[in-house]
């Protein structure tokens, strides 16, 4: 059997994917697995998993995209697939999943208010037509990732010994101009209460004698707001620019004992490798698109009605302290 996977998107949305995913190569266990992705979701899924043989990249910031479809799916026809499973959201990957078979199951866009990730798992059920049981986000971390992540934060001090917290200050969508941003209110938590939280920690753990380090795993173009919360927080936070390498970043934030970020993709991976994660969300529901993990587990939710800048450094401190060493 040939199976078909359709999910273009960035990191968060490819991570989202994977309890589907992971369903579909239990639930056809023989089956070899292609998925048409983004770059994004090339680096995500990239030794997923053996069943995962074939990724299939689509640049949709290309600008032959439409071409380099109409390219794919000629050599998609060709591949003969027994199933496709459309997780993709743009109606134009529905529509080609159903030329490529009649035995396709896309996403069902009627039920909003569910999460994404238990969407994508109903597709799934609705192939086998019957239940179908939870899976959660989940990413493989290698052992030579977790020798480069543990040799980069050596070179601060911070042992296996050290509880670490993690800081994400930024998302994905401040990389863009400024009029093409999007719901900047609902995710940018301002450079200030990072540095507040991060003295808070500090003070706590300085208090109970709890050696923690507030570190931030940061791109270069993320510097400038690195070096402003490691100011304000007169040196709590220590800022961390190694060199891009995406299996070293998911081993360095598996390291970490607590993630604090907004809704943006990190969120997700700090999720699927394992890590508590202290979520922030404004006016978009995490009910829709929370890391998807079991109920009780590594996730502390902090909403505001509207605007993430709304949770204060206290709430996110006291969301932090239920998973600190006692």
């Amino acid at each position: 059997m040939k199976i078909l996977v359709i999910r273009i998107g960035r990191v968060g949305d490819i991570v989202m994917v994977t309890p589907a995913l992971q369903a579909i190569i239990e639930t056809y266990s023989d089956a070899e697995v292609h998925v048409l992705t983004s770059p994004d979701g090339q680096r995500v899924l990239k030794g997923y998993a053996p069943q995962v043989s074939k990724l299939i990249v689509h640049d949709r910031k290309s600008p032959l995209a439409f071409y380099h479809v109409k390219k794919t799916e000629e050599a998609l026809h060709h591949e003969n697939y027994d199933k496709v499973f459309c997780f993709e959201l743009n109606p134009r990957f529905s529509d080609l999943s159903k030329r490529l078979t009649d035995n396709n199951f896309c996403i069902d866009d009627s039920n909003e208010s569910a999460h994404y990730s238990r969407r994508c798992l109903d597709a799934v059920a609705r192939s086998v037509a019957g239940e179908l049981k939870d899976y959660w986000i989940t990413l493989p971390v290698h052992d030579e990732s977790r020798i480069k992540a543990r040799a980069i934060l050596a070179e601060e001090g911070i042992t296996d010994e050290t509880f670490v917290v993690g800081l994400h200050p930024t998302y994905s969508g401040l990389k863009k101009m400024t009029w093409r941003r999007t719901n900047s209110a609902g995710r940018l938590w301002p450079a200030e209460s990072f540095a507040e939280l991060a003295k808070l920690i500090a003070a706590y753990g300085k208090e109970r004698g709890i050696n923690i380090r507030i570190v931030m795993d940061l791109m270069p173009d993320e510097v400038e707001t690195g070096e402003n919360i490691v100011r304000m927080s007169n040196g709590a936070a220590t800022m961390l620019v190694p060199p891009l390498d995406f299996e070293r970043y998911k081993a360095t934030l598996e390291r970490m004992d607590v993630l604090v970020v907004s809704n943006t993709g990190p969120m997700h991976l700090g999720g699927a490798v394992g890590t508590h994660v202290v979520a922030f969300f404004g006016d978009v529901p995490p009910s829709d698109s929370a890391a998807y993990v079991a109920e009780g587990q590594n996730v502390n939710i902090v909403a505001a009605s509207k605007e993430v800048a709304d949770i204060t450094p206290q709430e996110a401190f006291e969301a932090c302290q239920s998973f600190f060493p006692k």
